[in-house]
């Protein structure tokens, strides 16, 4: 990581300060045979330039306060002037800024975390902010951060691999990792640094090339995606079948106040367990849809409308966002869990 040059120059001058104190102690110590206190007492005197001494010095002790104080001196403007260049460049604002950003990040639960902050990364973080959810990217460029801060978004500049960078953006409290750097092994690696960190966290991968997806699912990834594949599939999709498409589209959108689609995972208190899919979708009475069921064997949808609905399912249903809303808090293991 890159350090700007007024931060090196900041901890240069406290290295200069911090010599000058112990020389000048040990010295006066030596010339003068003064206590450890009275010989620190003096050289900051002198450094100030205020010129107080315990006691009359020696012509030797004289000669050496000269150099304590040209030396003192000279690093007492050196700090002044890189304390002054510290605070004009910015960065002081931006420590602070840095440690409120650091408290809010690890209040965080059950957030999502984007590693990388490049085309999809930040098309990513775009749909999360517009769908009102927590989240926090982690990116090594310090432009790509700073994108991030204009935004309002939480970030960390890191190395993504490193156990440290992951812990300090709660992995173990997320809910989901989206790995979306356009480096096949970086991603590879960041995956393993995941899943090593978290067992059962859910990993969604960017794959760049084929061959990649393969060692990805091995690295841990629950999913894996590549922007290309994607890209080719909707414009061969939006050739062939423009409506459809579009009406996908519609209901995917974050934001949508026509019609959404949503996944919600049944608590056991659901009134939905235990019936078929079309026992489930009759007792919907509010305009829902039932789409799918996901059980832990895969997906279910179209015809097998007989299939039981069991404690954990995950139900895909299609309506109104107020109305998903409400059917979430009556069905989820969210709200199972808030009312216990």
């Amino acid at each position: 990581m890159h350090t700007p040059a007024s931060v090196r120059h900041l901890k240069i001058a406290g290295l200069l300060v911090l010599s000058v104190l112990i020389m000048g102690t040990i010295g006066y110590m030596l010339i003068e045979q003064l206590s450890f206190v009275d010989a620190l007492y003096t050289t900051v005197d002198m450094m100030s330039t205020i010129g107080n001494v315990v006691r009359p010095i020696s012509v030797s002790g004289r000669v050496f306060t000269i150099f304590v104080i040209g030396f003192g001196v000279g690093s007492l403007l050196y700090t002044l002037s890189a304390g002054m260049e510290y605070m004009i460049e910015g960065h002081f604002s931006q420590a602070v800024r840095r440690y409120l950003m650091d408290k809010k990040i690890a209040a965080l639960r059950r957030h999502f975390i984007i590693c990388g902050f490049g085309r999809v990364g930040s098309q990513i973080a775009e749909d999360f902010a517009a769908a009102h959810k927590p989240f926090v990217v982690i990116d090594d460029d310090e432009r790509n951060i700073q994108g991030c801060f204009q935004r309002g978004y939480l970030a960390l500049r890191g190395d993504a691999t490193r156990d440290d960078v992951l812990r300090e953006a709660g992995i173990q409290e997320a809910q989901c990792a989206l790995v979306a750097t356009d480096n096949d092994a970086h991603n590879i690696s960041i995956t393993l640094s995941v899943r090593y960190l978290n067992s059962s966290l859910f990993i969604v991968a960017r794959a760049n090339h084929s061959e990649t997806e393969a060692k990805l699912k091995r690295a841990g990834a629950d999913r894996v995606l590549s922007p290309y594949t994607i890209g080719g599939h909707r414009m061969a999709n939006l050739a062939f079948q423009p409506a459809v498409i579009e009406f996908f589209d519609s209901i995917t959108r974050a934001g949508n106040t026509e019609l959404a689609v949503q996944e919600v995972t049944l608590a056991s208190t659901s009134l939905l367990v235990g019936k078929t899919m079309t026992e489930a979708q009759n007792a919907l009475d509010n305009g829902i849809v039932l789409v799918a069921l996901k059980k832990r064997s895969g997906l279910i949808s179209g015809p097998r409308l007989e299939t039981l609905i069991e404690d954990g399912d995950i139900v895909i249903v299609m309506g109104v966002p107020g109305q998903l809303a409400a059917f979430k808090a009556q069905n989820s293991y969210l709200s199972a869990g808030a009312g216990s």
